[in-house]
């Protein structure tokens, strides 16, 4: 009983840190992707060797995506979860998805090389009219992709529905869902498809390494998103009830 109750709240603190240092990196990620008022003043590099340093970025880009990729697929493959399952905590394999995810867009983030030498197109989002457009387009696309986390069921996505229900000692929260709703979380990643693709190629700035962040993102995820027409029945159906549940 008293082992019961440390690994219970052993859990809880488990889920409640993944679940803010999520959050943080969310914000941090939306910052990333959809700041443009300091992309004006990055160092442009010039010289003989500006081509040797733009090609050793984004190299090094490269290789953060690639570990991004890396460890948002292999996470989310059966092998994990038959781990998780061998070690009895399949409770805490969202939370601790979450977490690792959120460490490797930290790490992808905060080791980014900018390359502003050299631009596909810019804008200059001096003038209003052009900031308030590409804002806008940004802010509609983020408002979709949070609200449709939202509709899904946000507290199962990060993790903390699981570990209510195995402290409260209910019964797996899998075995509440719908074969539809299995399904449908097997081919869709994230909420918004089209959501992304705005917010990654719409920007004012297109960089090269923007271009290098944007094509491997796209191709990753019109790779494994693999929703079908029966899939889109099913999530029409789902969120008319979600809006009627809310209203």
């Amino acid at each position: 009983m008293y082992i019961s109750k440390i690994s219970n709240i052993l859990s809880v603190v488990v889920g409640i840190c993944s679940f803010v240092y999520t959050c943080y990196i969310l914000c941090y990620l939306t910052y990333f992707l959809s700041n443009h008022g300091d992309n004006e003043n990055l160092h442009t590099a010039s010289g003989d060797n500006a081509g040797e340093s733009i090609l050793w970025s984004l190299l090094i880009d490269m290789l953060l995506i690639k570990i991004f990729v890396f460890q948002h697929s292999i996470m989310a493959n059966e092998f994990f979860k038959h781990i998780f399952c061998r070690l009895q905590i399949e409770y805490l394999s969202r939370s601790i998805y979450n977490a690792c995810s959120s460490a490797s867009l930290h790490f992808l983030i905060s080791k980014w090389q900018h390359t502003p030498a050299v631009t596909i197109w810019k804008f200059e989002t001096s003038n209003e009219a052009v900031w308030m457009l590409f804002s806008g387009f940004h802010v509609f696309a983020w408002s979709i992709i949070y609200s449709g986390c939202i509709m899904i069921d946000i507290p199962e996505l990060c993790g903390l529905k699981q570990i209510w229900y195995k402290v409260s000692e209910r019964s797996g929260l899998l075995d509440t869902k719908s074969n539809e709703f299995r399904r449908y979380m097997k081919h869709m990643r994230h909420p918004s498809f089209i959501g992304f693709l705005t917010i990654l190629w719409i920007y004012p700035i297109m960089s090269v390494d923007r271009v290098l962040l944007a094509t491997i993102l796209t191709i990753y995820m019109a790779l494994r998103w693999t929703i079908d027409f029966e899939d889109y029945n099913y999530h029409k159906r789902y969120f008319r009830q979600k809006q009627i549940e809310l209203s």
